[in-house]
């Protein structure tokens, strides 16, 4: 995924490149035509520019590429025929209804760069990721075979023969030189500041062949805001407000969307660690999941299901952690996002109509390889734990024949699996998170054997006695 994204920001900064080149130090006229076939000269695509508009009159010039498109590269592109003979493209891979730029070309003119404004405006993304790790985007930001009918010049076995012999000079070069020393905020000659940087309404689909899911993301608002970055004074210059607002749906093999998070996430962000000057590597977000948001069919709770008919046996009906569980309300917690790792720093509680969902500070999910470790609890609905406290009330009754404090064998018997008068699984989850691995917070063993045979002494008074005699009981003893 990294090389689309690499991929997708080359595009934008070859567009941007392209036209200030051509513009401010060519004296060019852009128009869309040009831009094709410079875009197709460069990418191994077939592309598309609807419109460009150039005002060069207003302060903060202006620049407007309009329907961008880019698809699997064709004998169109390859021969570099006019835009007016060729056929609709029908299936791009990408769409970007605008790129609109703000920039001053007087500061240009001085050789400075002032960034007011760049946003992707309705960007549309289609991936497809193969069984054996690829994707159907990162051909298409290859070099091209043929540029204008004719062999790519950059291809020759010349061409490649020089560039090869250039890099085996470089690297005998980098091998003589010191060390370099990381990046760091001081490396960055200018101070920078950047009005704002964004996608405006994008939609981007994952598919992924191996499990058959599919990822959309639907009405993307990403934004960088106040950009304020001085490498020599970064106490007072070292900020980024981020904003990320999107509606995240997962769909399953049988068509149908099994989650939907809808999202929205804001931070003021430092990029750079104040004392050394170094990429800062973790950041934090707050996070807020908005109602209406859902959940049916996680894999951990399939697992957890794998380790009910012992509840069940105890009594405990728990059929409705597999429905689907829709957030009552707004829910907001703090995440810390690093090198593809996302941590909750709180412990947010998100209450559906069935149980709530609660997730332990310190529990973490690596979006990169899909590893995760999250401690967790289901708090089962208040009176749907009602009529499984009353199941295990008539179980106690029938075991012991009416001897003894049904209510008070059933507090002994569960300890603290019953939690403010309601049912409480903790559990942890871990490994991938498409298959995890589960560990029960509860001894349910030890439950139902109590229940059972043990239950009649345990009306005598020897309740402690058959708690040790259970192997794993103490984890009665240290639920949360």
């Amino acid at each position: 995924m990294k090389k689309i994204v690499y991929g997708l920001l080359g595009l934008i900064v070859l567009i941007l490149a392209l036209v200030i080149t051509a513009v401010a130090f060519a004296g060019k006229i852009v128009t869309n035509e040009f831009l094709v076939t410079q875009i197709e000269a460069a990418l191994n695509v077939r592309a598309n520019v609807t419109k460009v508009n150039i005002n060069l009159l207003s302060v903060l010039s202006s620049i407007e590429v309009e329907g961008i498109a880019l698809g699997v590269r064709d004998s169109y592109a390859n021969e570099a025929k006019p835009l007016s003979e060729r056929p609709e493209m029908k299936s791009a891979a990408i769409n970007l209804t605008k790129v609109d730029l703000k920039v001053s070309f007087v500061e240009l003119l001085k050789g400075k760069f002032q960034l007011d404004q760049l946003i992707l405006k309705e960007p549309d993304i289609s991936v497809v990721l193969f069984e054996d790790g690829g994707n159907n985007l990162t051909p298409l930001f290859k070099p091209p075979l043929i540029v204008a009918g004719q062999p790519n010049p950059a291809l020759t076995p010349e061409a490649i023969a020089e560039k090869k012999k250039e890099e085996e000079e470089k690297a005998k070069e980098k091998l003589l030189e010191e060390p370099s020393a990381p990046f760091t905020a001081k490396d960055i000659p200018v101070a920078i500041k950047i009005g704002f940087v964004g996608i405006k309404n994008g939609n981007i689909e994952v598919v992924m062949k191996k499990t058959s899911q599919v990822i959309k993301i639907k009405a993307l608002e990403l934004g960088l805001k106040d950009i304020d970055i001085d490498g020599s004074n970064l106490e007072a210059h070292n900020s980024v407000d981020v904003n990320f607002d999107a509606n995240l749906i997962i769909i399953g093999k049988n068509k149908e969307e099994s989650s939907k998070f809808l999202l929205d996430t804001s931070g003021k962000v430092a990029p750079f660690v104040v004392k050394t000057g170094l990429v800062n590597p973790v950041v934090t977000y707050k996070v807020t999941m908005l109602a209406g948001s859902f959940m049916s069919g996680f894999a951990a709770f399939d697992s957890i299901a794998g380790e009910l008919p012992l509840l069940n046996q105890a009594g405990l009906k728990m059929d409705k952690i597999a429905e689907k569980a829709e957030l009552n309300k707004d829910v907001t917690f703090n995440v810390s996002y690093g090198n593809g790792k996302v941590t909750f720093l709180d412990d947010p509680t998100f209450p559906s109509k069935n149980y709530d969902l609660q997730i332990v500070k310190g529990s973490y999910i690596i979006v990169t390889n899909n590893n995760h470790e999250m401690n967790m609890g289901i708090l089962y609905e208040k009176n749907e734990s009602k009529k499984s406290i009353d199941g295990v009330d008539a179980k106690i009754k029938e075991a012991s024949k009416g001897q003894g404090n049904p209510v008070e064998l059933r507090n002994k018997l569960l300890g603290n699996l019953i939690k403010n008068d309601r049912i409480n699984i903790p559990f942890r989850s871990y490994g991938d998170i498409r298959n995890p691995g589960i560990e029960l917070g509860v001894a349910v063993g030890s439950i139902s054997d109590l229940i059972g045979g043990a239950v009649k002494d345990a009306v005598k008074g020897k309740i402690g006695e058959e708690l040790k005699k259970v192997p794993g009981s103490d984890a009665l003893k240290k639920l949360f």
